[in-house]
C-alpha cells in the first residue's frame, strides 16, 4: 500500500534530519555528554516509532491482503499485534461480513433444496396444466360445478407451489393458495373441518405486506394429519394476523388432538438446533415441509429474532406462531442480496 511506503520514508527522512542535526551540534562544540543524550533520546523515540506504529502496520498490510486473497487462517489472525488502530472494529467487521456471507449462501441452498423437493415428484408442468383445465372443461359440459372447482383449485395449488416466482410472495398469494389447499382438502374429508382468516380492519394492510412462500400452507397440513383428521366433525383451523409496529404475526390454531409434552419438547429442539439442513423428506410422513425447515428459512433471511413458536395443549389443539418483520420491502430483500454480492 502507498500509505505504509510513504509512512517509511517519514521516517527514515526524520532519522536523517537528526543526524545531520546532530553533526552540526558537534560541530559547533556541543559538550559530548549533551550530543550522546540527544543522539540516544533520538535512537529511543526512532525505535518506539518503528515498534509500536511502523511494523504493526505492515504487518496490518500482510494481513489485509491475506484477507482479500481468502487465505488468512485463525491462527495468522491471533499472530497479529494488538496494539494496531482500530484492529478490533476491523476484525469484528471483518467477522459480521463472513457471518452475513454464509448466511446468504446457506439461504440459498435452502430455496434450491426446497425447489428440488417440490420437483421431485413433478411431471411436466404445462401436461399437468393442460390435463386438469381438460377434466374442468368437461366437468362444466356436464354440469358438475364441484368436480370443476376443485380441479381448478387443485391447478393453482400446483402452479403456486412449483412457481418461479421468488422466494418472497404477498400474503394475499399466500393466503390465497393456502385456501385452495384448504378446500381440495375439505372434499377429500367431506367437510369434517373449516377454514377461517381472521384480520382486523386496521391490520388489513398486511395483505401486501411480503412474506417467503409456502410458510402457511405447510402449517395447515401439519394441522390436518396430526390433529384433525381422526376428527368426524367439527374440526376448525383459524389463521389469525396481527401487525405491531415493527413485527407480523401469523397464529395458525387448531382444534385437534394436540401434542404431548414429550412431543412438544423433542420438536422445539428440532426447531432451535443449529443443523443447516432441511429435514429428510422421509422423515416427513403428509407433513410437506416441516416447521423446522420454516423455521430455518425465516431466520436465514430476518434474522434469529424471527421465526417459528409451538404451544400446545394435549386433547385441546396446537398453536403455531410465525413471526416475521411487518411490511418488509422487496426493494430491501433486493438490496441485501446485491450487497452480498458486491
Amino acid at each position: 500500500m502507498e500509505y505504509m511506503k510513504k509512512a517509511k520514508k517519514i521516517v527514515w527522512l526524520i532519522f536523517g534530519g537528526w543526524l545531520i542535526t546532530i553533526l552540526c551540534l558537534i560541530r559547533s562544540g556541543c559538550p559530548k555528554e549533551i550530543v550522546i543524550l540527544i543522539f540516544a533520546l533520538e535512537m529511543i523515540a526512532l525505535a518506539y516509532v518503528w515498534l509500536e506504529l511502523i511494523k504493526p502496520l505492515d504487518m496490518f498490510e500482510k494481513y489485509i491482503k491475506e484477507c482479500l486473497e481468502g487465505e488468512l487462517g485463525e491462527s495468522k489472525i491471533k499472530n497479529i499485534p494488538l496494539n494496531i488502530p482500530f484492529l478490533y472494529q476491523i476484525t469484528q467487521l471483518m467477522e459480521k461480513y463472513a457471518v452475513l456471507r454464509t448466511k446468504k449462501n446457506t439461504a440459498q441452498i435452502f430455496d434450491k433444496q426446497t425447489e428440488l423437493t417440490a420437483l421431485q415428484s413433478q411431471i411436466n408442468p404445462h401436461f399437468l396444466y393442460n390435463t386438469l383445465e381438460c377434466i374442468r372443461g368437461q366437468a362444466l359440459l356436464d354440469d358438475n360445478i364441484e368436480i370443476a372447482k376443485m380441479v381448478e383449485a387443485l391447478s393453482s395449488f400446483f402452479r403456486y407451489s412449483i412457481s418461479k416466482k421468488g422466494n418472497l410472495v404477498t400474503l394475499r398469494d399466500e393466503l390465497a393458495n393456502t385456501e385452495n389447499y384448504m378446500l381440495i382438502q375439505r372434499y377429500r374429508f367431506n367437510n369434517r373441518f373449516s377454514m377461517e382468516i381472521i384480520i382486523d380492519e386496521e391490520d388489513e394492510v398486511a395483505y401486501d405486506f411480503l412474506v417467503p412462500r409456502l410458510i402457511i400452507q405447510p402449517v395447515i397440513e401439519n394441522a390436518i394429519f396430526h390433529g384433525l383428521e381422526e376428527r368426524m366433525e367439527g374440526g376448525i383451523v383459524s389463521i389469525e394476523v396481527i401487525v405491531t409496529d415493527l413485527d407480523m404475526i401469523i397464529t395458525i390454531s387448531d382444534n385437534g388432538k394436540g401434542i404431548d409434552c414429550a412431543e412438544l419438547e423433542e420438536l422445539n429442539n428440532r426447531m432451535n438446533a443449529n443443523d443447516m439442513e432441511l429435514e429428510d423428506k422421509n422423515n416427513q410422513i403428509n407433513t410437506g415441509i416441516a416447521l423446522p425447515n420454516i423455521n430455518r428459512r425465516i431466520r436465514l433471511l430476518f434474522g434469529e429474532e424471527y421465526g417459528v413458536n409451538v404451544y400446545s395443549t394435549l386433547g385441546k389443539g396446537t398453536d403455531v406462531e410465525i413471526i416475521i418483520p411487518a411490511n418488509y420491502k422487496r426493494e430491501e430483500h433486493e438490496n441485501e442480496e446485491r450487497a452480498f454480492e458486491n
